[in-house]
């Protein structure tokens, strides 16, 4: 799959250039490489639908840690593997650790931190949303700053349904995206939106056959590494001032609702049922 995934990017690059593979040893759940100023990063654990684990967040701190102190590339691209699943959320038997509200709190400040991370980086990120983004999966996606969907793909804030919040910053993001309203409704409801009603309101910016999704977000990575890189730094730099809010405080929030919601009663009575294959008995606590 990685070489698939290199060859993608060479071909849609300079053909005099060489691939330039990162030296980032040991990645485990994530691919990177990097050519001619355009970086692909894909989160590879098709097992478990590329949900994210505590192995995965750390992976992602090494990836951003090179893209911004050590990166040339003037766009980042980032997709899931396979042509199914983006990201599912959470990984959920690894997340299993986390038994205490300071345990969920801090899994919840890390990945927050990750996402604005890869939102603030001094680069446009093209979301290549190849499957579904189920849960967190939507969070991750909502971190990029422009999203290229496949025709196939859903979206579904399934939180609500495991008697949780979402944990990692997209629930500012959705709002500030779509509108409070309709935010809510699928914060609160858990219904999968198809991508051309995610195109609709705004969720989804462009959507491609499910085989085009990749060869279109490079395509787009491509025109704008073209353009001086002064200029493209400075207008991400630009809009990111724009949406500038009080992070450190929106942050502790957010932690503090979802480490409660994590180890409520109703969210043990949720992961239990969805063992069991039965209905849910919540009891509000």
């Amino acid at each position: 799959m990685a070489v698939e995934i290199e060859k993608k990017v060479e071909d849609t690059t300079n053909e005099s250039a060489p691939l330039e593979l990162i030296p980032l040893p040991d990645l485990e759940h994530l691919r990177y490489v990097e050519r001619e100023r355009i970086g692909l990063l894909r989160i590879d654990r098709p097992a478990v639908h590329n949900a994210i684990s505590l192995r995965t967040m750390a992976e992602l701190d090494r990836v951003l840690t090179w893209l911004e102190t050590r990166s040339a590339a003037l766009a980042l691209v980032l997709t899931g593997s396979g042509d199914r699943t983006f990201v599912a959320g959470g990984d959920l038997k690894d997340f299993a650790k986390l038994e205490t509200y300071e345990a969920a709190a801090a899994m919840s400040r890390q990945m927050q931190s990750l996402m604005r991370r890869l939102e603030m980086l001094p680069i446009p990120v093209i979301g290549a949303i190849n499957g579904d983004c189920l849960g967190g999966g939507c969070e991750v996606a909502l971190a990029a700053d422009i999203r290229i969907v496949s025709e196939t793909a859903r979206f579904g804030f399934k939180q609500v349904e495991l008697g949780i919040t979402p944990a990692w910053g997209g629930r500012r993001r959705l709002v500030q995206l779509i509108g409070r309203s309709k935010a809510l409704m699928l914060l609160l409801s858990g219904d999968l939106l198809d991508a051309r009603g995610a195109e609709q309101i705004g969720l989804a910016d462009k959507v491609t056959p499910s085989h085009q999704v990749l060869e279109a977000a490079l395509e787009l990575a491509r025109r704008i590494a073209a353009h001086p890189p002064l200029a493209v730094k400075a207008i991400k730099q630009a809009v990111n001032h724009d949406c500038a809010i009080s992070q450190a405080n929106e942050i502790a929030f957010e932690a503090e609702l979802f480490a409660k919601t994590w180890i409520s009663r109703d969210h043990h009575e949720a992961l239990a049922a969805r063992a069991e294959k039965r209905r849910p008995n919540f009891t509000g606590t």
